[in-house]
């Protein structure tokens, strides 16, 4: 017994001692800021099997249809053809694969013999193996990425020196370089669904964060710019995780999650893939690890993935900051550049700018290359003083997007809600959408523009005031063009401190209905059947009402096809230049003339009932002015 118990002890010892030594002969993986080995962790295996294939052996010119849970379950690779889909025609043929899938995991989960399948159905029945009705719901399509990933690794030959250096700049691992081969291949003017832009794809609320995101400069599409910010983020992710796994997964999903994940799992990145759930956690964020550490091994081993690959060299550039503002024509004039090549030499200049709606903005860092402009300083100074501009030009238009609010605009641009809602026509809800154009006031004038899209005459309006009740839902813009007027004169005669705060039951005083004494009498002028044209002639009705011994006259041209407007031969050429169809356009009277009749050109999608809104009219009085049938 005593033997027993002597010989238990001593191999106790040995063990012990033998674990000790093999434990110290392990060498601990370090984990810092500036060091780390990107290897596979356990867990992640197949995720990053599945994504080194994306990447490197099937192209775009295929679709792999998976699970999206179990990577390892790969139905089938479809191939697309050689002629490039669309996007909707390549869902529609792929929803058709879906579609059978989901179909044979249905009859599979509804057979009780399974040894009785055949065929497609057993193949799908030993794939899967179990889950089969829940698997049926998991079926996703993903598009191969090998030539798009090949393109990416050669444009990343201008950028790859610079970004390695500022990451080592801030401490940061150099294997981060590679991020932005699985956000945007580094295509420069690469933008999401989502509003991300530039090869490191931040969106426009956490690029504010770091770099300047505005209607003149956007800094997101600079590659050597957003990367300072990228760096910037990267770093302040892992000081708050402790963890480059959580930290370049909280590059995709957000911080805060990735904080909420870590307090509830713990550092594992398998087991918080595994276990955490979050709306947003989808599947993106949970293979965003894994496509990063796919995506390192294809570059480390790129000639063997793509032979005679052909790394595009970094271009030399001359930079200069601008102490002034300057137009986009000066800079061509004295820096010898075309638009084209200020704009893919400075890619953070937005299209306002190069189209010369706004100008290169003071403390700009303009750039050019070296090899084509020797001093930009020199060459700066050769610009005259009355070339040169200490303000901005202030924004005709603004696009409403995600997130915005009256209030917001307002605010970024120096007006009031009030004035932007009296330009734009918006009710007192205040509700506006994202794709809206708004026109914004210009100056700090607060009286309304003067808008008016071939109108009558307002001496022609009757003088005589009648009492109206005001029913549910009506607001002012609605009574106006019930009774041919506009909202301002009826907020005059009425005295409102407020117009939209009218209520149902409320009496209020409108115009009488005798609108128009003096009638519109159409010249008899023909046009060949080809063209139609909407043609108000202002300069005839301006001198036939100072003479004031004629009715007023309207000079229209017929149209033979109906449903198709062009604009009259006297059209001011300059009102729609530049103007996207969905743009509101507006004519202002000349400051010599009391006429409010004007011309307008018509945009190639538009309709009556847009013009008859924006103008305060209805659309039969538009019909009528100008012989519309």
């Amino acid at each position: 017994m005593r033997d027993s118990i002597r010989t238990l002890i001593f191999s106790l010892v040995f063990l012990s001692v033998t674990w000790g030594f093999s434990y110290a002969s392990i060498p601990q993986q370090v984990h810092t800021l500036s060091e780390y080995h990107f290897s596979t962790p356990p867990g992640l295996q197949n995720k990053v099997e599945f994504w080194k294939k994306i990447y490197s052996e099937y192209s775009t010119k295929h679709a792999v249809i998976h699970d999206i849970q179990d990577l390892d379950i790969v139905y089938e690779v479809v191939y697309l053809g050689e002629k490039k889909l669309s996007r909707r025609t390549r869902e529609r043929k792929l929803e058709r694969i879906k579609r059978k899938y989901r179909n044979i995991l249905r009859k599979i989960a509804k057979s009780k013999n399974k040894s009785a399948l055949k065929g497609e159905e057993k193949r799908v029945y030993k794939l899967v193996k179990k889950d089969f009705y829940k698997a049926s719901r998991r079926i996703r399509a993903q598009l191969g990425q090998k030539d798009r990933f090949r393109e990416g690794i050669e444009r990343s030959g201008l950028y790859n020196k610079k970004i390695k250096k500022i990451l080592r700049q801030y401490n940061l691992p150099e294997e981060l370089a590679v991020l932005p081969h699985v956000e945007s291949s580094f295509q420069i003017g690469a933008y999401s669904s989502a509003g991300a832009a530039g090869i490191w794809q931040f969106t426009r609320g956490t690029g504010r964060l770091f770099m300047r995101v505005g209607y003149d400069v956007d800094e997101r599409r600079d590659p050597i710019l957003a990367t300072y910010g990228a760096a910037k983020l990267l770093k302040k992710n892992f000081e708050t995780v402790r963890s480059w796994p959580l930290a370049i997964t909280a590059y995709n999903h957000g911080l805060q999650g990735m904080k909420r994940a870590k307090k509830k799992y713990g550092s594992n990145i398998a087991t918080i893939l595994k276990k955490y759930k979050s709306r947003t956690f989808g599947f993106a964020s949970k293979n965003f690890y894994a496509e990063f550490l796919a995506a390192l091994h294809v570059v480390k081993n790129k000639n063997k993935y793509f032979p005679n690959l052909v790394l595009k060299k970094p271009v030399n550039m001359a930079s200069f900051t601008l102490p002034d503002y300057i137009g986009i024509q000066t800079a061509m004039n004295y820096f010898d550049m075309s638009r084209d090549e200020i704009a893919k030499t400075n890619p953070s200049l937005r299209r306002p700018v190069l189209n010369g709606e706004k100008r290169i903005p003071k403390g700009f860092v303009f750039q050019a290359p070296a090899s084509k402009v020797a001093s930009l300083t020199t060459r700066y100074k050769k610009i005259p003083r009355k070339a040169k501009y200490n303000r901005q030009l202030r924004s005709k238009w603004y696009t409403v997007r995600r997130g915005d609010t009256l209030s917001g605009v307002a605010l970024r641009f120096g007006t009031t809600v009030r004035l932007l809602k009296s330009f734009n026509n918006i009710g007192r809800r205040n509700r506006i959408y994202i794709g809206q154009v708004l026109q914004l006031p210009r100056g700090k004038s607060r009286r309304s523009p003067t808008v008016q899209l071939a109108k009558l005459n307002t001496p022609n309006v009757s003088s005589n005031l009648v009492s109206y009740k005001v029913r549910m839902h009506d607001n002012l813009y609605k009574i106006a063009k019930r009774f041919d007027t506009d909202i301002q004169h009826l907020t005059r005669i009425n005295r409102f401190r407020n117009p939209d705060t009218l209520y149902p039951g409320q009496r209020i005083k409108v115009p009488g209905r005798n609108v128009g004494e003096t009638k519109v009498k159409p010249t008899r002028n023909t046009v060949k059947p080809r063209k139609f044209k909407l043609s108000v002639d202002r300069s005839r009705i301006a001198s036939s009402t100072q003479a004031g011994s004629k009715p007023v006259s309207v000079k229209t041209e017929r149209a033979v096809p109906a449903g198709t407007l062009k604009v009259a031969q006297n059209t001011n050429k300059s009102i729609n230049r530049n103007r996207p169809a969905f743009r509101p356009a507006s004519f202002s009277p000349d400051e010599n003339s009391n006429s409010k009749i004007g011309t307008i050109t018509v945009d190639f999608d538009e309709t009556l009932s847009h013009y008859a809104e924006w103008s305060l009219l209805s659309v039969r009085e538009l019909r009528r002015i100008n012989r519309i049938g």
